[in-house]
């Protein structure tokens, strides 16, 4: 095999990391490391923001660059978009691998048009957001952040709004919207810590459910059962707003809402008016429909509510584990010719 793979680096991969690429050698693969970005925390963060929200095309490139891209047959990138104008010219490039759980960084319909697979790392951040989410639901149903806000500020409280509401886990009905790699072990500690787990996810079998011990419901029936409510769902536009107003109406006002997903799967205004008249009794979120989060949120004068700035995938480990997936799927390809995780088979298929 002769291919030429591109490693766009965004200034966060370490030389170590960067050693894991070496096995390509093993396969008489060619293979090169390009950076556009320069190695400033602020401008990546902005340049990620800006990604997420308008896409690849949003930015400007050298052509040197987009030369590099044209001359790839695959082309593995974390932070680096990959424009469309990649894919314009004789068709070379046969897949874009994404080392991340969304493809924000490909325009999919123009690769899908190209015939250029697009492949991401599902799971990669399994384990962080999945610990994270259990320990803010803790926070926000035991207190522990208000309480340490309090007392940095020289204030001992030891009673809150929601203080005759301050749950064990043991023996109350956890509702988990999505029951993916994350949120199939969030299941597994709730069921470990002996709650009663109910989950929406038409994605997965009832049977599949009911093997595992837990209770396969619709989106509405849990919403009315649970005592919390954790949300694992990607969005898209059948998704977004899945929570609403509607929903909100039918949970118990000793609830509990977790979300550490994406922010726009609940609809804003719905959750501020349900915080805000008690309608549930709280809400953990790490998630927000602008971010930072703007200085007038209403989400910052509520006291029912635990806020963290989108670090549930912050972890020390995280290029090792997102490595980890990935690698899987270059020595799949290499033993059998084909690609796993492709996001787009789908609309290949129907091209």
């Amino acid at each position: 095999m002769s291919k030429k793979f591109v490693i766009l680096i965004c200034g966060l991969m370490k030389e170590e990391e960067q050693r894991k690429f070496e096995f390509l050698a093993e396969h008489g693969i060619e293979y090169e490391y390009v950076n556009e970005y320069i190695d400033d925390t602020k401008e990546l963060i902005e340049r990620h923001l800006k990604l997420e929200k308008e896409g690849p095309d949003a930015f400007s490139y050298s052509q040197a660059y987009l030369d590099k891209l044209r001359d790839a047959d695959v082309i593995v990138s974390f932070y680096s978009p990959v424009p469309s104008a990649a894919f314009e010219g004789p068709k070379k490039t046969e897949a874009v691998i994404i080392l991340r759980s969304g493809v924000e960084n490909a325009d999919l319909a123009t690769a899908t048009a190209a015939g250029v697979k697009v492949i991401n790392a599902p799971g990669r951040l399994a384990a962080p957001v999945a610990e994270f989410t259990i320990g803010l639901m803790i926070a926000e149903m035991k207190n522990i952040a208000r309480s340490h806000h309090k007392l940095m500020n020289g204030e001992w409280c030891t009673k809150y709004a929601n203080s005759s509401i301050l749950y064990n886990i043991k023996g109350r009905t956890v509702g988990l919207v999505g029951c993916g790699a994350v949120g199939s072990r969030v299941a597994a500690a709730m069921k470990a810590m002996e709650a009663h787990v109910v989950v929406y996810d038409p994605y997965v079998s009832a049977e599949k459910l009911r093997a595992e011990g837990y209770e396969p419901v619709s989106l509405e029936e849990l919403c009315q059962r649970s005592d919390v409510i954790s949300i694992h769902y990607r969005l898209t536009e059948e998704t977004e707003n899945m929570i609403n107003a509607r929903h909100f109406a039918l949970m118990k006002k000793t609830a509990y809402l977790i979300n550490t997903a994406r922010a726009g799967l609940v609809e804003q205004e719905a959750l501020v008016s349900a915080l805000q008249n008690a309608q549930i009794a709280g809400a953990g979120l790490d998630v927000f429909h602008d971010e930072p989060l703007p200085a007038d949120s209403p989400l910052l004068k509520l006291d029912n509510v635990t806020l963290t700035p989108h670090l549930a995938g912050t972890c020390t480990d995280l290029m090792d584990l997102t490595l980890d997936v990935v690698m899987k799927c270059l020595n799949h390809y290499f033993a059998t010719g084909e690609w796993t995780n492709v996001v787009n088979s789908t609309a290949l298929k129907q091209a």
